[in-house]
């Protein structure tokens, strides 16, 4: 595993969990699991196996986290740039289905391709994509909402 995909094991959990001390327990986990798949097949992909290992993780903590509810802290060293805002994202962690949010998670932040995340679930591509487009269009609905706010055009 590079440090990559170490990278994107632990943004996987950021953005899944919101919870700081989780994420880095939960990365962890999938990162240990990751490297015990790769050494039983060398030839699965990284990628393969990292949407493999963190759905298995994902799967265990998901149960003891409250979505939408953010539980960061300067200190643990997730530095998020102060013109980020994660409203939106914390909306649609929210309301957006498991599927959605996770397929979001690999395909647009970590950029897992389709092919990659469809063989590490075990599932067609027609169903990546699927799930991909529905929370997209979520997203999409919550970040105008933001933007329309913003720029004072709300309401009129």
């Amino acid at each position: 595993m590079t440090e990559a995909d170490v990278q994107s094991i632990a943004l996987f959990f950021y953005f899944s969990l919101l919870d700081d001390q989780k994420a880095i327990e939960a990365s962890s986990q999938a990162l240990a699991l990751c490297r015990a798949r790769k050494a039983r097949n060398p030839d699965l992909k990284n990628s393969v196996a990292i949407v493999a290992a963190t759905k298995t993780v994902w799967d265990k903590f998901k149960v003891r986290v409250s979505r939408g509810r953010p539980n960061t802290t300067v200190e643990s060293g997730w530095l998020i740039p102060d013109a980020v805002d994660l409203g939106p994202w914390r909306e649609f962690q929210k309301s957006a289905s498991e599927d959605e949010l996770l397929t979001v998670i690999w395909s647009k932040i970590l950029k897992i391709s389709d092919d990659d995340i469809s063989a590490g679930l075990g599932i067609t591509q027609g169903t990546i994509r699927y799930r991909l487009g529905r929370a997209l269009r979520k997203l999409g609905s919550m970040t105008q909402g933001v933007s329309k706010l913003k720029h004072g055009s709300a309401g009129k």
